[in-house]
């Protein structure tokens, strides 16, 4: 049996922003409109955004605060010389590129690690890193097994690695 968590979330949000309700037939007529291509869907038709888990909404106090003090110097940033601090003394890594989401990473590193014809295993959950890897010339391979369909399944691993 799974853990619950508490229904309640263990923080509180920092900031408010107003979404627009639409209609069922609002909604079906948008999602034609944008050829049922979630990405070129307006995001005033998005009420609750299934597609992204790349930290789009609410921000803690610390966040805030850092985004209120931050320098905004094009070069020379006291915020840039404060991550690379931060990065050498938790990871012990000389060099760093700092990217804006982890999406812009996955490219990078599709570019620097991935061959032309190499065989990539998958888990079908994250489209971008699947378009990086192809334009790196790397071979995607999805290997998940049907249980991984399953929200509720308790199989343990959802791959099946002799299909790579």
């Amino acid at each position: 049996m799974q853990n619950r968590r508490s229904w309640a979330e263990p923080w509180k949000v920092k900031m408010v922003e107003h979404l627009r309700m639409t209609t069922r037939p609002e909604r079906e007529r948008a999602i034609a409109e944008a050829g049922f291509n979630t990405f070129l869907l307006p995001s005033q038709f998005v009420y609750i955004d299934l597609l992204t888990d790349s930290g789009t909404s609410a921000m803690s106090d610390t966040q805030w605060a850092g985004l209120l003090k931050g320098d905004e110097a094009y070069a020379g940033s006291m915020n840039f010389y404060r991550l690379e601090s931060a990065v050498r003394r938790f990871y012990g890594y000389k060099h760093r590129i700092p990217t804006h989401q982890g999406r812009a990473a996955e490219h990078i590193l599709s570019q620097l690690y991935i061959r032309e014809g190499q065989t990539v295993p998958g888990n079908m959950y994250f489209t971008t890193t699947k378009v990086h890897q192809e334009l790196a010339g790397g071979k995607f391979v999805d290997v998940i097994i049907d249980e991984a369909h399953d929200p509720d399944s308790d199989f343990p691993f959802t791959a099946r690695f002799e299909e790579i």
